[in-house]
């Protein structure tokens, strides 16, 4: 536990005192944590110093997490954790913080950074800005539809404000680096609003069209606990949305499926030129504009 913190919530105790555990097992440090709700893929070999430690063996990481792999070393010179954000199913008595766990536990232990990956539906709004099947959006702002937030009864915690400004996570110099990173690699990107749902139910036609309305260009699932995680821990969000299907006819799982694949190595080569500018970039000069 760092010196003059003591834990006020179950969420500090747990992060403390897994910290504490990854620190007795020489764990890397992060600048960023890679949260990848797209799938690891081939990155954790992209480590040349990489090791890996199954969540499993701390004791403190709450159950949803506990199959995952935690994977760090350094990522095209950037000190990074990889962690695939597909948490297990809840549990009765869960508490709302279970499913961003990681993105707290990676700020304790030195991140700046959080780059969070998903998959996601274009919507009206974001077809007509140009975001297509095989495009990625650039998180520019989300609306959490979810219906719950992770810092449900953190009033106590040390680890950040209850109320953080949510103005601020999505963090524009981080943004602007991908932009330019993706017209180097030819990819197509366009900035986006991320409408957040809960899932796993694909949405209707109908919510879709409300989504729009409401500002929205691309509907994800289950992307809502680490964005409002990470800004009350105080990283910096990069947030990279595949779009793996678009409009308002029937969906196909499989073309969803195979649409992920096909994006999957333009994404990792996004990621690998990404990991450069931004260790180029410390963390504490890290822009963090008063408006997004």
């Amino acid at each position: 536990m760092p010196l003059g913190m003591e834990a006020t919530s179950a969420l500090d105790t747990a992060v403390f005192a897994a910290q504490a555990e990854l620190q007795a097992r020489n764990v890397l440090q992060p600048t960023a944590l890679f949260l990848l709700g797209t799938g690891l893929g081939i990155l954790p070999t992209r480590l040349p110093d990489g090791r890996r430690l199954p969540l499993e063996k701390v004791a403190s990481v709450p159950h949803p997490w506990r199959d995952k792999l935690l994977h760090h070393g350094t990522f095209n010179g950037l000190p990074v954790w990889m962690i695939e954000d597909a948490p297990g199913d809840p549990l009765e008595g869960d508490a709302p913080w279970f499913e961003a766990f990681p993105v707290w536990l990676a700020a304790a232990a030195g991140a700046a950074t959080l780059v969070i990956t998903s998959a996601g539906h274009a919507l009206p709004r974001g077809e007509a800005a140009g975001l297509s099947t095989g495009s990625i959006a650039l998180l520019s702002d989300h609306i959490n539809l979810s219906g719950n937030s992770p810092l449900v009864a953190l009033g106590e915690s040390r680890l950040g404000p209850l109320f953080p400004d949510q103005s601020l996570v999505h963090d524009r110099l981080l943004r602007r680096m991908a932009q330019t990173m993706c017209a180097r690699l030819g990819l197509s990107a366009r900035e986006a609003v991320a409408a957040c749902t809960l899932g796993p139910a694909l949405d209707t036609p109908a919510e879709r069209r409300w989504f729009s309305s409401a500002g929205a260009d691309v509907a994800v699932q289950r992307l809502a606990a680490p964005l409002i995680a990470a800004a009350h821990a105080g990283l910096g969000v990069l947030g990279l949305v595949a779009v793996t299907n678009a409009g308002d006819g029937p969906v196909d799982i499989g073309r969803i499926a195979a649409t992920s694949s096909a994006v999957a190595p333009a994404l990792d080569d996004l990621l690998w030129s990404l990991a450069e500018e931004v260790q180029r970039s410390a963390p504490s000069e890290l822009e963090r504009d008063e408006a997004t």
